[in-house]
């Protein structure tokens, strides 16, 4: 059983549409909502493998691994670079060009990433740069016209073939009802496509104004970080006159005959309100001055990294060493003169801050006044003098930021309602394929049914026929079947006269008399075209037995027309009688094809294309 052409039509729709979907799915521009991204190379870094001029489609993906071809934005050169990621320094890929000795001079970060490679087409970039041209882009665009142009004046030059041909085969009296007929005909689709065009504009005007503007716009913003640290020192001592505890906290002095070392730390800490990744390492030194101009570092921690956002660095300070260098100096230069101790913590910073890297050193200095009796912390309450260094404190800070690139949501303003650009291509293309969808399916399912031949014909050619309760055959006149209702309308026009429209047992029949002939062309019933099989099936299965006892055959009674009484006035009736001889039985071929005569009891004249019956005078 076939599927009704409707369904069919939808169903197709369907694959249609959703195969429009995956081809946009797959290969939609990344500048249109997708994602991908086509990069035509340029240059040899790349070769063997890649020329100039071929295409690359890359797709943007989650996690991109060493050994993938990737195409970034290299802000040094402001181009897309296609290179083969080779390794990776924290949150950066290091990337060379297979024909290249060197790695490339960017690293790229993460959000630089465009995408890793999907398809190379070698040499095709050449002709996509070629309809990309102007030229080429008026002369596609001056064919779709012409292509659009010829359908719709072919589609016109055709109506209008069917216009005139309408007219030829009704009388012009018949040509406006036959032509409004036509149109009912068609049904629901024109009205339908219109009211879907009508709909879709607004869509397509917003799909125009969407995608002639970037989604997003990239703005350079200065992003802002805080870097805090606190240095702070601690020994133990026997308790006595100067350290009656035996603890020497942050601020006491160090008397260098009561202690032998003291511990130092310094507490680091980062702060951004973006969103940030923090690699940081950091070391601990101490710097001795002189007046002298002599100077000396001393490494108190090696470096060690911090984790989070924040971390603390430790190291002691031996005092025995200290002073005992400081001795040696003085005896080797003969020189003496007044000496400053600083702590020096180095915080070396690393990472990302909101997308942009990070970079930047942290070295906060406290200073203490030294001599060979005891180091004493510089602070504000210390009296200043030209030979004094400038107060310190244990407190340290300092601010920063870094330039990220951000990518804001640009905007589609509609009156006074403003869209996201993004917003806006999503509605778009929602709105224009949910209209396509609704369209082709209410067409689909819209469409006119099937109406009956009988009813078709009276919908052609309605002023033309007259219906009539009983056609009556004339004696002596031949009865001749036109082939269709086309014929007979012809017929009709030329001999001015009516069609004469009769419902009879084995369907409508539609006539026209003259004294040259009765002109008919019939419309069977299914049930009555049913019931003549079922007779002849009666008729072979009652022969059957009759044969087998080798008796002769009743002959089946021939299909007749029951006789009316004419009108009043018309004489006596007529009608269809019995035909001399038994009738032949209607092969189902005969029926299938519309031939009345053997099963109307019809002796069968040929004319050329039409058929005359003279049926047997009552």
């Amino acid at each position: 059983m076939r599927a009704p052409r409707h369904i069919t039509r939808v169903l197709w729709g369907a694959i249609g549409l959703a195969l429009v979907g995956c081809l946009w799915f797959a290969f939609a521009p990344a500048a249109l909502g997708g994602s991908t991204s086509y990069v035509v190379t340029d240059g040899i870094s790349m070769e063997p493998r890649f020329h100039s001029g071929d295409l690359a489609l890359v797709r943007s993906q989650g996690d991109y691994r060493v050994g993938e071809i990737a195409a970034y934005h290299n802000r040094q050169l402001g181009t897309v670079v296609l290179h083969r990621i080779i390794g990776r320094d924290g949150s950066r890929y290091i990337f060379k060009g297979d024909n290249n000795n060197f790695t490339d001079f960017e690293h790229p970060t993460r959000s630089q990433l465009i995408g890793a490679l999907w398809i190379h087409v070698p040499g095709a970039g050449t002709d996509l740069a070629d309809i990309r041209s102007p030229a080429l882009i008026g002369i596609l665009f001056a064919l779709g016209t012409l292509l659009v142009g010829g359908v719709v004046f072919t589609k016109r030059r055709r109506r209008r073939r069917r216009e005139r041909s309408g007219a030829h085969a009704a009388p012009a009296s018949a040509s406006g009802l036959s032509v409004v007929g036509e149109r009912l005909s068609a049904g629901p689709a024109p009205v339908l496509l219109a009211c879907g065009l009508v709909a879709m504009a607004p869509f397509f005007v917003l799909a125009v104004l969407a995608f002639s503007r970037p989604a997003a716009a990239v703005l350079a913003t200065s992003v802002p970080y805080r870097q805090s640290g606190h240095l702070s020192y601690s020994a133990q001592a026997a308790p006595g006159a100067t350290y009656p505890t035996g603890h020497v906290k942050t601020g006491d002095p160090i008397f260098t005959h009561v202690l032998s070392s003291v511990q130092l730390a310094f507490s680091y800490r980062f702060a951004s309100a973006a969103t940030h990744r923090l690699s940081a390492r950091a070391r601990l030194d101490a710097t001795i001055t002189s007046t002298s101009g002599w100077q000396t570092t001393i490494p108190l921690s090696p470096p060690a990294p911090l984790r989070g956002d924040g971390g603390t660095v430790t190291g002691r300070l031996e005092l025995a060493p200290l002073l005992g260098m400081i001795s040696r100096v003085e005896a080797v230069t003969s020189v003496s003169g007044t000496y400053t101790l600083t702590v020096k913590p180095l915080v070396t910073l690393g990472g990302e801050l909101a997308g942009a890297p990070l970079t930047g050193r942290f070295e906060p200095a406290s200073k203490f006044s030294l001599n060979r009796l005891e180091i004493r912390p510089i602070t504000s309450g210390a009296a200043s003098s030209e030979a004094a260094p400038p107060p310190t404190s244990f407190e340290h800070a300092q601010t920063g930021s870094v330039t990220a690139r951000r990518s804001r949501s640009s905007q589609l303003a509609l009156g006074p309602v403003k869209l996201p650009v993004a917003s806006a291509r999503a509605i778009a293309l929602g709105g224009i394929l949910t209209v396509a969808f609704t369209l082709m399916t209410a067409i689909a399912f819209a469409r006119p049914r099937r109406r009956e031949p009988a009813d078709e014909i009276l919908a052609r050619h309605g002023s033309m026929i007259v219906p009539v309760e009983r056609v009556w055959q004339q004696p002596g006149v031949a009865v001749i079947d036109v082939a269709d209702i086309d014929s007979l309308a012809r017929i009709a026009a030329h001999y001015e006269r009516s069609i004469l429209h009769e419902r009879a047992e084995y369907g409508d029949a539609f006539w026209v008399s003259d004294e040259s002939g009765q002109f008919r062309y019939a419309v069977l019933d299914p049930a009555w075209i049913e019931s003549v099989h079922e007779h002849d099936a009666r008729a072979c299965d009652e022969a059957e037995p009759a044969l087998a006892h080798g008796e002769p055959a009743s002959e089946p009674e021939a299909w007749t027309h029951p006789a009316q009484p004419p009108p009043d006035g018309l004489g006596e009736p007529t009608g269809w009688a019995p035909a001399p001889g038994p009738a032949p039985a209607s092969t189902p071929e005969e029926i299938a094809a519309g031939d009345l005569r053997p099963a109307l009891g019809a002796e069968t004249l040929q004319f050329g294309t039409a058929s005359s019956s003279a049926l047997a005078p009552g």
